[in-house]
Order: C-alpha cells, then structure tokens, then sequence
C-alpha cells in the first residue's frame, strides 16, 4: 500500500473512525490492567478489532437511530469496524514507540524479567521484575528469597505452584549473585 493509498483510506472513513480508534485504545488499556490482569498476551491482541466491531456497530445503531440499518448493512459495519480495531492498534504502537517514556531497564531488570517469563503474566513481567530489583536493593537482612517469593506468589500464573515459587526466588537470588560476583 502506497501513502496515498492509506490517506485515502483514512479520507473514506472519516473522523468518527479515529474517535473511535482512539476510545478503543483507551478501552483495550483499562481492561488489560483491569479485568484482563491475567489474560495471555495472544488473546488480548485481537481486544482492538473485538471491540472495534462493537463500538462501529454502536456507533451506527445511535446514527441510523436503527438496529435493523445495523444488521441489513452488516458487510459496511464490520468492514468500517475492522478499521477501528485496526487504528486503535496502529495508535497504540505509535504511542508505545514515540510517546511513551519508558524507563530503561537495568541488566539486573533484564535478567529477571527474562527469568520469571511465563512464570507471571507477560504484560507484568517488566512491572514485576522492576518490584523484584527494589525489594533486593532495599533488602538488609539477607532474606531476600522469601520477598521474592512473596511477590511472585501476588503475581503468579494460575498454573505455577509455590514450589516453583520458591524455586523461582531462589534461582533468581543465585543468578543474581553470581552476576555481581563476576562483576567484581
């Protein structure tokens, strides 16, 4: 597709697409820290053009002040709501890519977040492991295992039993020693 070719596309539709796109944005993020906290990421990917759909054929009920203009021209409906899903996802890349200021995550961050990958949910992992980095720095009494613990047992799959907890915590407490052993 050319850029004249997107224009035009984005030209066809209108602004009511974009307000859409955007509120369907706004609504994919509350529910993922919401409602969809535990939600595999895979799933969550196609949230926007679900209720991209809904939120079109919403839209057109309230225009056409008709639910049978809605169903008899249900081809338009979900062709434009497809659009919505697929601006709400093109908005959020770029808001993820240009706008947002993410934090720059430490190598300690990084390891363990790579380390309780698929132990917690994905979207957390970057959360999860930053709680983990804090609770070993403020740690004094050399008991940072069972924080650790703690925290992924708060922050847990379903499907990951305190045992692997544990053993989590305590294989994330060895890593890291034997990072900042080979540091010094």
């Amino acid at each position: 597709m050319t850029i004249i070719q997107i224009i035009d596309t984005f030209t066809f539709y209108g602004l009511d697409i974009i307000a859409l796109a955007a509120l369907t944005c706004v609504c994919v993020q509350v529910l993922k820290l919401t409602l969809l906290k535990k939600c595999r990421r895979k799933i969550a990917t196609f949230l926007p053009i679900l209720l991209g759909g809904i939120f079109y054929a919403l839209y057109a009920g309230i225009c056409h002040l008709s639910v049978k203009w809605v169903l008899e021209n249900y081809v338009d409906v979900l062709e434009h709501g497809f659009s919505v899903g697929a601006l709400s996802t093109l908005l959020y890349v770029w808001y993820e890519q240009f706008i947002r200021d993410k934090e720059k995550t430490g190598a300690t961050q990084g390891v363990i977040a790579t380390l309780i990958d698929g132990y917690v949910p994905g979207d957390d992992a970057e959360r999860i492991a930053k709680a983990i980095c804090d609770a070993i720095e403020k740690d004094v009494t050399g008991n940072g295992a069972n924080r650790i613990a703690e925290i992924l047992s708060e922050n847990r799959t379903e499907a990951i039993s305190e045992t692997d907890v544990k053993l989590l915590a305590k294989l994330i407490i060895e890593t890291l020693a034997h990072i900042n052993a080979g540091a010094k």
